[in-house]
């Protein structure tokens, strides 16, 4: 065992120690105090520190955007590898991999750069590029997905213009919990994991703990089908993340939450590329505090309040040759996010409830070109409020209506600020159904890059902005069923372009105009022996500005999720994606390429003999050749086997 990993052996061991210590205490609950702390946790089930809105089970209350929920035994049951996997089977989402191996998002075909990922309620970003990548969330502990599409809420604060995902990580149940998770797969592809949890008079404890490496993947010849070993593929993460709570009292809870999130990995270079490039990151790194809670204010009123710090440290090196052994240049980012938020919930009577949030959220940008060189400092500070208010007109009837003020102190150039209202009317003829109109303004910030780069930076760049317009529905009952139409219209869009006033350098710029309209459906049954998930979405868009269609976007999504339970021991899956063709603009050629359209089928046996699991995986059954990114193809077909055990 070499150094490097010798180290990371030791930090994992250690945690697994602190891991079990803290579980001591939970051994020696009666049976009477968990069964008590359990109707304590029922009974209490809307206060959750870690949402921002509370998602009711009961239609007409629903918000009046389009939410998706996912639970953590429909995540656990497609055993995914990361957040990349766990997401990427709900309607109107589409995940891609490209350059720098960054795991991208897709809302209803709007990128990253424009959808707030939170985790527990706290922003996750890369605040000097303003996006973010899915391999680095670990789903182990993951409770639940919450992904908004539409007309969001404005109490989330500003840059949800494409929408949100809350990842509400795992809390603390009446009775401890321990168990151990391991799963081995090609290319020695392999993880361990353990999750944790406990109760002991009013603190609680959370915890999991996760570690992954794996030598790469391989990919069939895209003529051929023999497979092909995908260079520079190789990859080693390290998640940890824990709770702790403390209840003052009935009606207030405390939260204290850190994670840290280490990793090194190399960058697959572009296929059939004419000058290749050859990039590792020695570290990507990511260390995150919290604190907050929740408070009653009087009966029926509450507070919600967290403060929260997170840090960057990621090292980039690119390399002359494929062997990467000599190195051109060593590039360093030391980043951070920090910020505060409130949220009230104000009842003012049974037909009327008002909500207020403040947001303050600081960047902070230091990056370095090479090793000796000058680093680069930047920050600047966001600031929003928003107000909402609950009307119910009737018994049947609903009207929400909000209004957000952000607003950007920049580093340099003219400060943004933009007020976004919400409108929505939610219907509810019978209490299995809910229909509801929106329409909202969206704003998002421009990025740190895109404004101080000193190669292509614009100081005076504006926000983009953009309207959306939703018609949707819901239904459950014997089978669950929704679906919206939506339009979005899109102004101020920032690409980089050359022009020959700059010297044809690229350069940040306000050009473009766009939209993206289209539906999506979502259908859901269950039987004793089957349980079936089917979501479609078209979508009809275009980049006016340039008079062609948006990059990789097909225009039909179909996604499927089904579980056979042929014993009550043993369950069956198929879950899969298929897509219609796109196009990309290529930026060199300004030609646009066809992506073509493609079917990815997986399967998962698994077997339960009472705490402990058995699974089989196979993913890209048909080992076909599928990129969503030209140059960038997806994995082949892979094998997996993995066990679970429940310890308590």
């Amino acid at each position: 065992m070499d150094t490097k990993n010798a180290i990371i052996f030791k930090k994992i061991s250690f945690s697994f120690l602190i891991t079990g210590l803290l579980l001591l205490p939970s051994l020696g609950f009666s049976q009477k105090y968990q069964e008590k702390q359990e109707k304590k946790l029922k009974k209490d089930q809307k206060k959750i520190t870690e949402e921002i809105l509370v998602l009711a089970e009961d239609p007409k209350e629903l918000p009046v955007s389009t939410v998706t929920k996912l639970g953590a035994t429909q995540i656990e049951q497609i055993k995914p590898l990361d957040l990349s996997e766990a997401i990427r089977y709900a309607p109107g989402v589409a995940v891609s991999s490209g350059e720098k191996s960054v795991y991208t998002l897709k809302l209803r075909g709007m990128d990253a750069k424009r959808i707030a990922l939170l985790i527990d309620g706290i922003p996750i970003y890369e605040p000097y590029y303003s996006t973010f990548d899915l391999k680095t969330i670990a789903t182990g502990g993951i409770d639940s997905l919450q992904i908004t599409k539409g007309p969001s809420s404005v109490l989330y604060g500003p840059n949800t213009l494409g929408g949100i995902v809350n990842v509400i990580t795992k809390r603390p149940s009446g009775k401890p919990v321990l168990s151990i998770n391991t799963s081995l797969g090609g290319k020695s592809t392999r993880s361990l994991g353990l999750q944790s949890g406990f109760q002991w008079n009013r603190f609680a404890f959370s915890g999991t703990l996760l570690y992954q490496d794996s030598d790469g993947f391989y990919f069939p010849d895209e003529k051929t089908g023999s497979r092909m070993e995908r260079s520079s593929s190789e990859y080693q993460r390290t998640n940890l993340n824990a709770k702790l709570y403390y209840n003052p009292n009935d009606q207030t809870e405390l939260l204290f939450n850190s994670s840290i999130y280490l990793s090194d990995y190399s960058m697959p270079p572009e296929i059939n590329a004419y000058k290749p490039r050859y990039w590792r990151f020695k570290n990507w790194d990511r260390y995150s505090f919290n604190t907050g809670g929740y408070t009653a204010l009087g009966q029926k009123s509450t507070l919600r309040f967290r403060a929260y710090y997170v840090e960057y440290n990621n090292t980039l090196d690119m390399f002359k040759d494929a062997e990467m052994t000599q190195r051109r240049f060593e590039s360093t980012f030391d980043n951070a996010v920090y910020g505060l938020f409130g949220l009230t919930d104000i009842y003012i009577s049974r037909e009327n409830q008002l909500k207020i949030s403040i947001n303050y959220k600081g960047d902070e940008a230091r990056t370095q070109g090479d090793v000796g060189e000058s680093w680069d400092i930047f920050d600047q500070l966001t600031f929003s409020i928003g107000i909402e208010d609950h009307l119910r007109l009737f018994d049947d009837w609903k009207l929400v209506g909000g209004l957000s003020y952000d607003y950007l102190d920049k580093f340099l150039g003219s400060d943004n600020s933009r007020l976004n209202p919400l409108l929505g009317i939610k219907y509810s003829p019978i209490p299995e159904l809910d229909m509801h109109f929106s329409c909202s303004k969206k704003s998002k910030f421009p990025s740190m890059r895109s404004m101080y780069s000193s190669s292509s930076g614009n100081p005076d760049l504006l926000s983009e902005a953009g309207t959306n317009w939703e018609l949707g529905f819901t239904y459950k009952k014997d089978i669950f069923v929704t679906g919206a139409v939506f339009i979005t219209t899109f102004k101020n869009m920032i690409d980089s372009v050359r022009l020959p006033e700059y010297g044809f350098q690229r350069r940040y710029f306000n050009i473009a105009k766009a939209y993206i309209n289209g539906f999506e459906i979502q259908m859901q049954k269950s039987f004793p022996w089957l349980s079936a998930t089917f979501n479609y979405t078209y979508l009809d868009h275009r980049n006016e500005s340039d008079d062609r269609p948006l990059d990789a976007l097909p225009a039909h999504n179909l996604n499927f999720n089904c579980q056979v339970f042929p014993h009550k021991q043993v369950r069956i899956g198929f879950m899969g994606l298929m897509a219609s063709s796109s196009s990309w603009l290529d930026f060199y050629s300004q030609e646009l390429l066809n992506i073509p359209a493609y079917f990815n089928l997986d399967s998962i046996i698994s077997f339960q003999i009472n705490r402990y699991e058995l699974f089989a995986k196979a993913t890209n059954i048909f080992n076909l050749y599928i990129y969503s990114e030209p140059g960038f193809p997806w994995r082949g077909r892979y094998f997996e086997l993995g066990f679970k055990a429940s310890l308590l």
